[in-house]
């Protein structure tokens, strides 16, 4: 399956994104799932017209700004992402706000933090109800 990313923004109406890989390659959504089915759709069909039948399902990466991610991720704790980061909490609202801009070091270490919440969800079985141990 291969990867593309998506170049996400934000309109009043929706999402639109555009595929990096082939920048002639649009796609709307008025959610992030809807922005990857219409993006998908796009690609097969501009794969078709350059005569590329035969392309596997995609898979998409989505690249979008630091406040827009706070903006659509709304029940992140910014207070407990920020202190578990090692960052001012009052600094990091500021870049969720879009009061102030983050170094592209500064974006490596939330990212990196919120991959590691990311993998620790994903290593996360729930049960339904507390285990007696002894």
């Amino acid at each position: 399956m291969k990867k593309f990313t998506i170049v996400i923004e934000r309109n009043k109406d929706g999402y639109w994104g555009q595929i990096q890989e082939y920048p002639e390659v649009f796609c709307y959504g008025t959610s992030l799932d809807e922005i990857k089915s219409d993006a998908e759709k796009g690609l097969m069909l501009y794969s078709e017209e350059m005569g590329d039948t035969k392309m596997e399902k995609p898979r998409f990466e989505l690249l979008i700004d630091l406040q827009e991610f706070f903006k659509i991720n709304d029940f992140i704790n910014i207070t407990k992402l920020a202190k578990r980061t090692g960052m001012n909490t009052s600094l990091l609202r500021q870049y969720a706000k879009g009061l102030k801009f983050p170094s592209v070091e500064q974006v490596g270490r939330i990212e990196k933090t919120i991959r590691e919440i990311g993998a620790e969800l994903l290593n996360t079985h729930l049960l339904n109800k507390p285990i007696k141990i002894g």
